[in-house]
This record gives structure tokens, sequence and C-alpha cells, in this order.
């Protein structure tokens, strides 16, 4: 709905680990090590290498468990290739790809603990 800003600053979660995945009929929530929360309700897509092992959306919710491999991996940098698509990418391939897939509802919030900021997306 927002887009993602190109300036994007996610430097806190790089060497973060996820400690807790929490599912909802209308949401995903990544809960990084270092106090910084993801809450998803657009699409989200999980590759290793170039490969789609998994895809959550609020109308299917995950498509299968592989998104349980992300727990306990270190973020090793993320990116923002276009206004609609925050990539973040973890230790041993694995990629976790958030999407900005509504152009009427918000897709994702960033909370980060600490100086209470909320990037809504």
């Amino acid at each position: 709905m927002y887009r993602i800003p190109d300036d994007l600053v996610l430097n806190e979660i790089v060497g973060s680990e996820i400690q807790q995945i929490c599912c909802g009929k209308y949401d995903v929530q990544f809960h990084f090590h270092s106090g910084t929360n993801i809450a998803v309700q657009g699409d989200v897509t999980l590759l290793d290498g170039d490969r789609i092992i998994g895809n959550w959306t609020e109308s299917g919710n995950w498509t299968n468990v592989f998104f349980q491999q992300l727990l306990n991996l270190a973020v090793i940098g993320y990116f923002v290739p276009n206004d609609r698509l925050l990539q973040i990418n973890f230790e041993q391939g694995l990629v976790l790809q958030l999407y900005d897939s509504s152009d009427q509802y918000e897709s994702f919030q960033i909370y980060r603990t600490g100086n209470y900021e909320i990037i809504v997306v």
C-alpha cells in the first residue's frame, strides 16, 4: 500500500536470528533476536538459493513447513530491489521475500523495540 522506501535501514537485523515465527489467521510475524519484529499480511516467499520452497498468503497461510528452517539462522544481509519487495538473506542460502502486495491495505509493519519506531508498508 505505502511501498517500501529505497532508503530503508534495518542494520539491526544483520547478524540477528529469528527466534520466533508466529502464525495467525491474517498474518505471520517474525521476531528477531535484535528486538525487531515484522508482522506481514501481504505475500511471503521463502527461497533456498533460487528455488521457491514455501509461500505464505493471508488466504492460504503456509504452503508447507519449510519456513521453520529460518529459526535460529543469522541474517547476513537485506536489500530492497524495488518498492514492492524486501529481501532478507540468511545463512545457508535461505532468502525471505516480503512483498507489498496490496494497493488497498497495509502489507507489513516493522516494529523496532527500544525507540518504538513503526514502519508501515
